[in-house]
């Protein structure tokens, strides 16, 4: 009966959706909609019920509403269906206007927290403290100025009354660790009182003109926390995570976002973190760079093995970024204190971390 196929394909995935790590509100939508979709195909899910069914969506509903029903069955076609998934993939692709992002590529973010660090070792911590909170941890403005020390707790900053929580990442750490318990804003007026978000922006615009750095537009600070989006984006978490961990209320942004990284990004990465000795250098590695190791229960994740071609042989990796400017990767990778062997002409380097195998490739379409 269409009934009972409806009920048992819905029951699968509720108990898949319940144990994944996004707000109830979000998985009450994508039970919902996958719902709509069963009732549809009366339980039957093969690539013919499924282009039906988005015939009917795309017929019945104008393009900026197909996101949220197309979303939802992605995530279930790829858990429970990959091979029906893999047939309809590019009938799953939502037309999008290019979204006007004022973005900073990875390395142009690194001259503004250096500078910005160089100036707190001289007593000002107010610069590195914003690029910190926005461009690593993802900050908004309000939630900024209204920071205190006693927010801070461990490895931890508690917002909204303790009701939400971000995790505190190197390098900002030991700026922020040493504020953890004090009863005054983070960033204030000389009489210890909050300043204004404006304020904020005010701060960016000098820090701009100190790096030199050229946009269209001002550096604020969504510009900055548009990198710590893209941070989440290319550690290859799901889109409804990254939406969830910056409180987005749909994909949009984030899925404009993705595609600003794979468009006009400066860097995207394959990872393929096996079974080593010490994780603890590939770790620290990736703490470096800010960018995210993704942790399920006792493991990592595991994407895929690279290789790399060197002369007539194939050099095996663990971990390839794609890059734009490797010269200035090269240049930022050995002040890290990393080793890097790069052959004359080569379009790509190889360094250890540990006992990792990590390469930089540099293409002009990333």
């Amino acid at each position: 009966m269409p009934e009972l196929k409806v009920k048992y394909e819905l029951d699968k995935f509720i108990e898949y959706i319940e144990k994944q790590n996004i707000s109830e509100s979000t998985k009450r939508n994508y039970m919902t909609m996958v719902e709509s979709f069963l009732e549809f195909v009366e339980g039957n899910v093969n690539t013919d019920s499924v282009k039906k069914w988005l015939k009917k969506i795309k017929e019945s509903y104008k393009p900026t509403a197909w996101r949220q029903y197309f979303v939802p069955l992605r995530s279930f076609l790829q858990r429970f269906y990959p091979l029906v998934y893999s047939e309809v993939v590019e009938d799953l692709k939502v037309p999008y206007k290019k979204a006007e992002y004022e973005m900073i590529n990875y390395l142009d973010f690194w001259k503004l927290y250096e500078e910005a660090e160089k100036m707190a070792k001289k007593g000002n911590e107010k610069y590195v403290l914003l690029v910190g909170l926005a461009g690593l941890l993802g900050l908004k403005s309000g939630e900024i100025v209204k920071l205190k020390g006693t927010d801070i707790k461990g490895n931890e900053i508690y917002l909204e009354n303790g009701n939400f929580v971000v995790e505190i990442v190197p390098p900002i750490d030991k700026w922020l660790k040493k504020y953890e318990g004090r009863d005054e804003y983070l960033i204030s007026t000389s009489e210890g009182l909050p300043v204004k978000p404006s304020y904020l922006a005010l701060m960016l615009r000098g820090l701009q003109k100190k790096v030199d750095l050229r946009l269209k537009k001002p550096l604020s600070v969504e510009i900055l926390r548009n990198v710590a989006v893209a941070r989440q984006v290319i550690a290859q978490p799901s889109l409804p995570y990254v939406m969830d961990l910056f409180k987005y209320s749909s994909t949009k942004t984030i899925e404009d976002i993705a595609r600003y990284i794979s468009e006009s990004g400066d860097l995207r990465t394959i990872l393929s973190i096996e079974v080593v000795d010490n994780l603890n250098p590939v770790l620290e590695f990736f703490n470096k760079l800010s960018i995210p190791v993704r942790k399920v229960g006792s493991a990592y994740i595991v994407s895929r093995t690279a290789y790399i071609k060197r002369g007539e042989k194939f050099s095996r990796l663990n971990t390839l970024f794609l890059v734009r400017n490797l010269d200035k990767w090269q240049e930022f990778i050995e002040n890290l204190g990393y080793e890097v062997k790069r052959r004359n002409k080569e379009n790509f380097f190889i360094f250890l971390v540990g006992k990792l195998r990590v390469a930089f490739l540099e293409l002009d379409e990333i």
